[in-house]
């Protein structure tokens, strides 16, 4: 059984790799100039969600992608020699709950920011990223989806809707009249289900279709992937209007206990 689960996982990860990988050079020039770089760095630096360790010293990510990332803080002069060195080092990065460590080079140093580049990025290490770059990605890569092309539930002009993907994300979202996003379906296929987070003001719950109960790791890690997409979509827009639910998903997923997600 461990075996075939093991095999399903790899090959959910195959699909997620085609999948969501995004393609260089379709809309990223129109939204952001982080576009036109090989990775695109995610801007996380509104919430408190990604940190990196490097010794004894841990230090809050400003934006991350496949190559890299940028961090802001105080006594960051420790970095010097590896800086001037060019020494690889192991670093803890923790995304959302999830810590792992990946090789990196300090590549850059300056007014209390540095630079570090991944290095020598193996499957695994890249398996780590891909739980949440893969899904930000796609959330960058919605588009504004025309009322013919939703469900009856969102014909309603107080919602805008968001595809991509060849429908394999959709994100619905409901602006009051003060245009304050006040409820959120976000749906997503995975593998041979799709999995739904809804938002509304009595609080966040998560499922999928076909129905069918899911473990409370299952749960939070659709939160994580949601989360990320909403990510995604919040840079695209370069709006706020997502923060209020994205920090509520980001409370909800870091409470000492997850059985209420």
């Amino acid at each position: 059984m461990a075996f075939r689960r093991n095999i399903l996982q790899k090959l959910r990860h195959a699909v997620a790799r085609n999948l969501f990988r995004p393609k260089l050079g379709d809309i990223y020039a129109k939204a952001s100039p982080n576009y036109r770089r090989k990775y695109h760095r995610h801007d996380v630096s509104s919430y408190e969600l990604a940190f990196v360790t490097i010794g004894d010293r841990t230090f809050r990510i400003l934006n991350i992608s496949y190559g890299g990332l940028r961090v802001r803080g105080e006594n960051l002069e420790f970095l010097a020699p590896l800086y001037k060195s060019g020494q690889l080092v192991h670093a803890g990065i923790a995304i959302m709950g999830s810590s792992y460590k990946l090789p990196v080079r300090v590549v850059a140093l300056d007014k209390g920011m540095a630079g570090l580049s991944f290095e020598r990025i193996q499957s695994l290490d890249e398996q780590f990223l891909t739980r949440f770059l893969y899904f930000m990605d796609a959330g960058i890569l919605l588009k504004s989806l025309p009322k013919g092309r939703v469900g009856d539930i969102y014909q309603n002009p107080a919602w805008h809707s968001y595809g991509g993907l060849n429908g394999a994300i959709e994100v619905h979202l409901h602006l009051d009249g003060q245009s304050e996003v006040v409820e959120a379906h976000v749906f997503y296929l995975n593998g041979l289900r799709q999995d739904v987070a809804i938002f509304t003001s009595r609080g966040i719950s998560v499922s999928c279709m076909p129905k069918r109960e899911l473990k409370s790791r299952d749960k939070r890690e659709i939160l994580v992937h949601v989360l990320c997409i909403m990510l995604g979509l919040r840079q695209v827009g370069r709006t706020d209007r997502l923060d209020a639910l994205i920090q509520s998903g980001l409370t909800k997923l870091f409470r000492p206990s997850n059985k209420t997600i």
